[in-house]
């Protein structure tokens, strides 16, 4: 199965929610830290492919990722 990518525009701590409930769905990773850390190592991932990351400085949460079609 593949793993959960960001969507365009899509929260850092949204996509993170998402990823965790996605791989807990399909019981691909038993347990909540290695789901975590895949969600996490997905993220790193397409942060390097993004076209642009912003953020609000108020809050390190709201990181936004916008990548180019």
């Amino acid at each position: 199965m593949p793993l959960p990518t960001p969507n365009k525009g899509e929260k850092r701590s949204e996509f993170i929610d998402r990823c965790m409930v996605d791989l807990s769905t399909k019981k691909e990773f038993k347990d909540n830290k290695q789901r975590a850390a895949v969600c996490h190592s997905q993220l790193k991932k397409a942060a390097a492919k993004a076209s642009v990351v912003d953020w609000n400085s108020w809050n390190d949460q709201d990181i936004f990722y916008y990548f180019s079609d």
